[in-house]
């Protein structure tokens, strides 16, 4: 895995998300009381950025057409069709630090699924 360092976990608070941008990936990253998660930054509706949307609890909202996604798995709740891109992430020495390389992606998506 290549973990990269993205954001201090002391600037993320619960309920929030941020925007990061890690080489050429746009990623969202958002605190729960279930845990931070990592997102590409992409509806993937018409790829506009969550980041411009809402956070309430355990749903993300795009701002575009109000479509939600389960904040704690990326599975999307209205349509449930759709699902958002995972991160792998991890926190080292109060830093949250994500692998935004393919594979790690794959993987990531795939055990979600589990």
């Amino acid at each position: 895995m290549n973990f990269v360092a993205a954001l201090a976990e002391s600037e993320l608070w619960l309920g929030d998300m941020r925007r990061v941008r890690l080489g050429d990936a746009r990623v969202l990253l958002l605190r729960t009381d279930e845990g931070l998660f990592a997102y590409e930054d992409r509806c993937p509706h018409l790829g506009l950025p969550l980041s411009t949307g809402t956070l309430e609890g355990h749903t993300i909202t795009c701002a575009a057409h109000h479509f939600q996604f389960d904040a704690s798995t990326g599975q999307g709740i209205n349509p449930s069709c759709l699902r958002l891109r995972v991160y792998p992430l991890e926190c080292k020495a109060g830093v949250i630090c994500v692998d935004v390389s393919a594979e790690s992606q794959q993987r990531a998506e795939e055990a979600s699924e589990r």
